[in-house]
């Protein structure tokens, strides 16, 4: 399942509270791919 998140159109306490919880716990990477329809994507990766 996917969820796409448009800041332009959170709240600012929303966009603050999902930057924190993507971002707080510090992933040791980005792993990003492209289907192949063309779409791309990226998500942080940690052991």
């Amino acid at each position: 399942m996917r969820t796409d998140f448009d800041p332009a159109v959170m709240s600012r306490n929303d966009f603050y509270r999902l930057l924190t919880a993507t971002v707080g716990p510090r992933p040791i990477a980005w792993v990003s791919t492209t289907s192949a329809d063309g779409v791309h994507n990226i998500a942080p990766a940690k052991f």
